[in-house]
């Protein structure tokens, strides 16, 4: 006696359907029968399904419709193939799920058959056009899906990235002189040299010095107000003939610190490491301070250079 072979093709055997484990609910069950998915691919029309959720009863239903990729209709097992059913109170706060246990396929009668597969004129003819798992026709909307791998040259005449003119369906590119290779930091910018230009805008230095500065007076060194545009700060220098405490404050509000010593009496405010240094936005006011505790009149200078 020999034994038919059920053979299985995606979410069917060659008689029935094969079993659809749990699918998560992505939105609220519908009054209008619809259950939202991540693949509706998994079902197929006709096919009877489970919907349950937490302190409900399980609905025994029907596919009635696949929708979308992401979405069906389901109604009563009898009734015809509009009918549906009200499954609202299947929330997805209910954790609501759908799936199918194997099962016969349905019966479909030779003349169904026949009508389901004809192509109205002008095709006028038996299907045979290749279509998605979802019943859709391939073509420059819905490209049929391809892997390939190739070897040794290719010429490309023109590379057309497709609607919507978005980067998303942006081709990949690289630029290269034939030795090296344009390298894209992680954040998707480039490294640039730029030469230098007289007619540039270059380094502006602003520089002052106080004297007589009495013991524990915070006194100001230098003030500097941001121009329309703004400028950008990259150093500022300070120095004195005592130990100090110097102060940057922008707005009247100090944003850093600094103390010399003995052995060092000079030192620096360092925006470098910053790409675009300290900026500096239109009427904004910088100002550089100093404060010292010696028993005797001190000197001190501050230099700030921006762009």
């Amino acid at each position: 006696m020999v034994m038919g072979v059920w053979a299985v093709r995606g979410n069917m055997f060659e008689k029935r359907f094969a079993a659809v484990p749990a699918q998560v609910f992505t939105a609220n069950g519908g009054a209008n029968g619809s259950v939202s998915i991540a693949d509706t691919s998994l079902f197929k029309v006709k096919q009877q399904v489970v919907i349950a959720a937490t302190g409900q009863n399980n609905l025994e239903l029907e596919v009635k419709k696949v929708v979308s990729p992401t979405s069906m209709i389901v109604g009563p097992t009898t009734g015809n193939i509009n009918a549906f059913t009200n499954i609202s109170a299947y929330t997805t706060a209910l954790s609501a799920v759908v799936f199918a246990n194997e099962q016969k396929r349905p019966q479909i009668s030779a003349d169904d058959f026949e009508r389901a597969v004809y192509e109205e004129e002008p095709t006028v003819a038996k299907r045979v056009i290749l279509v998605d798992e979802f019943g859709n026709k391939y073509d420059t909307d819905n490209p049929l899906p391809t892997n390939a791998t190739l070897s040794g040259d290719i010429t490309i005449a023109s590379v057309d990235q497709g609607d919507p003119n978005t980067i998303d369906n942006a081709w990949p590119v690289g630029i290269t002189d034939g030795v090296d290779s344009l390298a894209i930091n992680p954040d998707g910018s480039i490294n640039v040299n730029i030469g230098g230009s007289t007619s540039a805008p270059g380094l502006t230095v602003t520089h002052d010095e106080v004297t007589s500065v009495a013991t524990a007076v915070e006194t100001t060194v230098l003030t500097a107000i941001a121009p329309p545009g703004g400028i950008r700060v990259f150093k500022i220098e300070v120095s004195g003939d005592t130990v100090a405490h110097y102060r940057v404050k922008l707005d009247g509000v100090t944003i850093i610190n600094k103390r010399s010593w003995w052995t060092n009496f000079n030192q620096t405010f360092d925006f470098q490491e910053f790409t675009n240094g300290l900026l500096l936005t239109s009427g904004q006011v910088l100002t550089v301070t100093v404060l010292h505790e010696r028993p005797f009149l001190g000197a001190f200078e501050a230099t700030l250079m921006s762009i």
